[in-house]
Formats: structure tokens, C-alpha cells, sequence
């Protein structure tokens, strides 16, 4: 039988929160290593999911876990959680607190419950489906914007469109900048919670990363009223590419790709990573 969801969603909310103490600690001055894949590695990152994980068997011992830093628990229920102990690494170790701590839950392989924590600005965004998504104990949602010329745009690394994407998706981009207010490199998870909570219209990427990167946002962005997909409208998988908008400029921020196919945006490094 599935869990209470306001037990579930602050069952969630308590766990990141104390894992982003841990993380505090650690903030601006950790040392960082790097892994076999070339992505950033720091004390805080093993320590927050420990916590994490610890958490979980704690309270759910028949549940799965998945996590970046290799927490794994199998499990022949429906539950597992997708844990990412420190989301935005880049920016942790360099001092900006633009980092987040995320968990999600899966039931029968569908994220459910999807929670967001910010430690280095007190914040702490979580939705489940059917239940809204909630900020501060009050129920937030996307903007109203419906004109493109009005829209904020965000995206999570200069870097990533220079790495993976072809030219194709270059004049993409460029048409999505150009046709909007502004455009920022608010990314990683801060960049979909702005979505979510009508801070920015539109979130585009030209890959969003593994399971644990995307997996929370499917029921945020859902239950802020949002729409959640590639940049060619199939459905957000482990290094697709990804369009997280407020629902009423999707049509019109994939317009700026022209009908363009996700092999026909995304470098062959991208896919290879799948």
C-alpha cells in the first residue's frame, strides 16, 4: 500500500534538510577529486548521501536506493529512491550556493515524490503527484508568461552546449536566446525550480544528466504545472536532452529548434554516455 504522501514529502524534506547541514560544513573549502567520468568529487558529496541512505533503511528497510556515489539497494518492491547527495557540484566547491540535495521517489519505476533542498540559501522546494508542490508550506506554481519575448531563460552551463551539442542545436539555443527577455546560466537543479516556481519560464539543456539529476523534477515541475521534456517532446530519459518550461511557451521554445530530431541536436558523446 503506498505511504501517506504528506508523510512521504516531509519524511523527504527532513532528510535533505539534514544532510545539508552536513554539506555546510563543508561549503567553499572542500577539496575536490574527480571521478573516472571526469565529474567533481568532495567529502561533502559521500557524506550527505551516507546520511541519505542511513535515513532510508532507517524508516523504509523494503525500499531500493539508487545514488550518485554508489548506493545501491535492491529491492523486488515498488519503491526505491533515487538519491544525488549534492547536486551542482561545480558550484559547492567554488563557494557559490547555487548547489542542491536531491531525493525522489520511485513507484513502479514512475518518480512520485520529488524533493529539492538548497542549503546554502535555507530553501527546500517538494511536490508529489496528486499532492502540489510546495515551498515554505505554501503551494507554488509557474508563471503565467505566455510570450516568448517575455520569458526568462535559463540553462545549466555555457560549457554543455560547447561539449554536446551539435550545430544544430547551437542555432537552437542561439534562436531561444535571441527571441527571449534574457538568458542566464542558472542551471543544474536551481534552474528547474526557478521554472517550477515562476522565477524562469524556461530551462533548456542540451543533455540533464543521469537518473538522479532529472528524476525529482518529473513530479516538481508536473504539480507546479509545468511541462518536462526533450527538446524534441519525448519523454526525459538519462542524458537526453532536456525543456523544462511553464507549460505555455513548450510549443514555442521547441519552435526554436525547428523540428529538429534529438539525434540531430545532441553530439554522439552525449549518447554514448547512455
Amino acid at each position: 500500500m503506498m505511504e501517506d504522501l504528506d508523510f512521504l514529502m516531509d519524511f523527504a524534506v527532513r532528510t535533505v534538510e539534514g544532510a545539508g547541514l552536513i554539506t555546510q560544513a563543508h561549503f567553499g573549502s572542500a577539496a575536490v577529486s574527480f571521478k573516472g567520468d571526469g565529474s567533481e568529487l568532495t567529502l561533502a558529496d559521500t557524506g550527505s548521501e551516507d546520511f541519505i541512505r542511513e535515513a532510508i533503511v532507517a524508516r523504509f528497510p523494503e525500499h531500493g536506493i539508487l545514488g550518485e556515489e554508489g548506493s545501491r539497494v535492491d529491492s523486488s518492491g515498488r519503491y526505491r529512491w533515487i538519491v544525488d547527495p549534492i547536486d551542482g557540484t561545480r558550484s559547492f566547491a567554488a563557494g557559490v550556493p547555487l548547489y542542491g540535495i536531491l531525493m525522489a521517489l520511485e513507484v513502479d519505476g514512475v518518480p512520485t515524490v520529488g524533493c529539492c533542498h538548497f542549503p546554502a540559501m535555507g530553501d527546500t522546494i517538494v511536490a508529489a503527484t496528486g499532492a502540489g508542490c510546495w515551498r515554505a508550506g505554501k503551494r507554488v506554481s509557474v508563471s503565467a508568461c505566455d510570450r516568448l519575448e517575455e520569458a526568462r531563460v535559463v540553462t545549466s552551463g555555457l560549457e554543455y552546449w560547447r561539449d554536446w551539442a551539435t550545430p544544430s542545436g547551437h542555432e537552437g539555443l542561439n534562436r531561444l536566446i535571441g527571441g527571449s527577455r534574457f538568458a542566464r546560466t542558472w542551471g543544474d537543479c536551481f534552474g528547474y525550480i526557478l521554472v517550477a516556481t515562476g522565477r524562469a519560464e524556461i530551462l533548456a539543456d542540451p543533455a540533464c544528466g543521469a537518473h538522479w539529476d532529472y528524476a525529482p523534477m518529473v513530479p516538481i515541475l508536473a504539480e507546479a504545472g509545468g511541462r518536462f521534456t526533450t527538446l524534441d517532446d519525448r519523454p526525459v530519459r538519462a542524458w537526453s536532452s532536456a525543456l523544462a518550461t511553464n507549460g505555455r511557451l513548450h510549443a514555442a521554445a521547441m519552435g526554436c529548434w525547428n523540428g529538429a530530431t534529438e539525434e540531430q541536436i545532441q553530439t554522439a558523446v552525449v549518447r554514448a554516455k547512455g
